[in-house]
């Protein structure tokens, strides 16, 4: 699509690549195309060709040039129209091999591009790049002053581990590489720890705030509570006069009681000892009774 207008409709276009975008090698391989000829072989469907070959425009700059409007004539104009008009701009990092195999593996990215180094940020550039970083941070709400504090120990950070990598070079031999890139990572990192640790404040605030509220709810029902405590001391004070009036009763009346066992107890013995002669006379009348009986027959 991006080819077509380009080539067809004569736009303008600024085609921006990075290589953290480069999922498969053969994305180089087409831009080393498009680089080297303005074309990709086998990308266009045959509606699209007859498309190319049919636009007036293409004629036009066919016939101008005094050239039969072959299909190959047709073709070839177009694809000097998108080398013109496709402006690729491709972004890679030279860290590591894989840069310079790329170069070597795809001689257009040299041959067909200006290369242009892009240098450490000096600090003017860190501290802009960190203030506009923030003002976009829509839960950094604090003063102009700690904003200024929190941009410069960015900046710090970032110089002071460019400083310490020289020194890890110098000593061990060995790269670290710092690149704006590590200072973009720097300030997402803040922007989410800022996010993460604003959340568990508003968790620690809810839960304070929720047991403040019980707590607050339950002194209230402690002092109506008290209230009624205290409203109820003179009839828990009646109520204690009536039960140790009773205990009182009770105890006399278990005096009595006791006194009355007792005289039960010996009208039991008399009544027994009664009942005892009662069986005795009971058993010698029947004695005389069974010794009588035979002399009456």
């Amino acid at each position: 699509k991006t080819m077509m207008q380009a080539g067809a409709e004569n736009v303008q276009m600024v085609f921006l690549f990075s290589d953290t975008q480069i999922k498969h090698e053969s994305f180089l391989e087409d831009i080393n195309n498009i680089l080297n000829s303005g074309d990709v072989p086998n990308i266009y469907a045959p509606d699209e060709l007859d498309a190319i070959c049919n636009n007036n425009e293409i004629k036009g700059i066919v016939q101008d040039a005094g050239l039969q409007a072959t299909k190959t004539n047709l073709f070839s104009a177009y694809t000097k129209r998108v080398r013109s008009n496709i402006h690729c701009v491709i972004t890679m990092s030279p860290i590591g091999e894989t840069f310079r195999s790329r170069l070597r593996m795809f001689p257009s990215l040299v041959n067909c591009c200006t290369i242009d180094w892009f240098s450490e940020w000096p600090d003017e550039a860190l501290q802009s790049v960190a203030h506009s970083f923030m003002a976009e941070m829509t839960d950094l709400e604090t003063d102009p002053s700690v904003i200024s504090g929190l941009v410069n120990m960015c900046v710090d950070i970032h110089m002071s581990v460019a400083s310490m990598s020289e020194q890890y070079l110098s000593e061990l031999s060995r790269y670290n590489y710092v690149t704006p890139t590590s200072y973009l990572e720097l300030l997402s990192i803040f922007s989410k720890l800022l996010k993460l640790k604003k959340n568990e404040v508003r968790e620690q605030k809810k839960r304070t705030k929720t047991g403040l509220d019980k707590l607050l709810t339950t002194s209230e029902e402690v002092a109506v509570l008290r209230t009624d405590l205290e409203s109820m001391q003179p009839m828990l004070k009646q109520a204690q006069i009536e039960t140790d009036e009773t205990m009182v009763q009770i105890e006399q009346d278990t005096v009595i009681a006791n006194e009355t066992q007792v005289v039960v107890k010996k009208e039991e013995e008399q009544a027994l000892a009664k009942a005892q002669d009662t069986e005795e006379i009971k058993n010698s009348a029947q004695r005389d009774l069974d010794e009588a009986l035979p002399a009456l027959e």
